[in-house]
């Protein structure tokens, strides 16, 4: 029987067959290493540090402006884009993707493999 850690790697594996994605992740709310596909150049542990502080911000804002939970995050950089999507309440999905990405494509899998997490962590 296939471990938590193996179903994990197994989504990111998958997700990256997307194309034009650098890096992923999944992290915890806290900020925690949960599993990741990155390149040499990208340091896991704080790119999952940082993305958990995206995400808190991005939810105080909304919490502050009573606009609703926060659904995604996209961070448009000159070097590609980050895309934060929550993967139930405790967990983050994130993905660093290339210059001139698809991004629509691209969402749409981060969704599906969001819920695919969240099934896998949380049993729902």
């Amino acid at each position: 029987m296939e471990t938590k850690k193996e179903k994990l790697d197994d989504v990111l594996s998958s997700f990256l067959q997307v194309g034009q994605i650098k890096a992923c992740a999944i992290v915890s709310k806290e900020g925690l290493l949960i599993s990741s596909r990155t390149p040499p150049d990208v340091d896991a542990r704080i790119f999952s540090a940082l993305c958990s502080t995206i995400m808190g911000a991005a939810e105080a804002a909304s919490t502050q402006m009573k606009t609703g939970t926060v659904g995604q995050i996209s961070l448009k950089t000159e070097k590609g884009t980050i895309v934060l999507i929550p993967a139930g309440s405790k967990a983050i999905f994130t993905a660093l993707t290339e210059t001139g990405a698809q991004i629509g494509l691209i969402l749409v899998e981060m969704e599906l493999k969001a819920q695919e997490v969240e099934e896998i962590l949380f049993g729902t």
